[in-house]
């Protein structure tokens, strides 16, 4: 069985927010993995979260 973190390193995605749909017979369900997800509607660690992927994406992208 895949682990979640294997699809973006398979994607050669750096970051990607996945959706899943839970199914009551099944687990999970997955939708999409979304190399620009949407996380800034989340008021209070939304600075954190931009620091965090940002010191991210400045170190492993060089």
């Amino acid at each position: 069985m895949p682990r979640v973190l294997d699809l973006p390193r398979e994607l050669r995605l750096t970051f990607a927010v996945l959706d899943f749909r839970p199914e009551p017979e099944r687990s999970w369900i997955l939708l999409e993995a979304n190399p620009n997800g949407q996380w800034a509607f989340i008021p209070d660690p939304r600075e954190s979260i931009a620091d965090a992927i940002t010191d991210f994406l400045e170190t492993s992208c060089r």
